[in-house]
């Protein structure tokens, strides 16, 4: 749909803020041209644009953006890696390794009659939950870390 309206003829150059202003007053004539019957939504500005506008719009000129100067990519070295690797690994040997020295704590059940016993079998099977939760993530992190060990490895070896 293209409104064409004759309000404000452009005679001389102006800046593109300035032209929208014009846009602007030519949409409110026509909606006031309507009278009390007005469309649920406002006509688009470029509806109002009218032939000829373009030589008399100064936009600003168009300046290219410089593209960002690349930095080398900064990798860890073997040894930091294998000092993260050392740290999970020992985070894996704690949670593997703990648990207390009781042999009868192994043995709660959280289906005992006992509601004591009940009691500590769900927090040792909560715990335990826990645990393999903990173990798995840490698993995951020490296979990773062990791939980029690998990698570094072979860069410090190339340079």
């Amino acid at each position: 749909m293209i409104i064409v309206t004759t309000t404000h003829p452009l005679t001389a150059a102006i800046t593109g803020d300035d032209y929208i202003e014009v846009l602007l007053e030519r949409q409110t004539a026509w909606l006031d041209s309507l009278g009390q019957v007005r469309p649920k939504y406002p006509p688009l500005l470029e509806w109002f644009v009218q032939d000829g506008d373009e030589q008399w719009v100064q936009l600003p000129e168009h300046q290219p953006v410089p593209k960002p100067e690349r930095k080398p990519r900064a990798y860890r070295s073997a040894e930091s890696l294998r000092e993260e690797r050392d740290r999970v690994q020992a985070q894996m040997d704690v949670i593997t390794g703990s648990g207390s020295d009781d042999a009868a704590s192994v043995n709660l059940s959280p289906r005992s009659r006992n509601r004591a016993a009940a009691r500590a079998g769900r927090a040792r099977f909560a715990k335990l939950d826990r645990d393999l939760e903990r173990y798995a993530k840490l698993s995951t992190r020490l296979d990773r870390l062990d791939g980029r060990l690998k990698a570094a490895e072979a860069r410090e070896a190339r340079a």
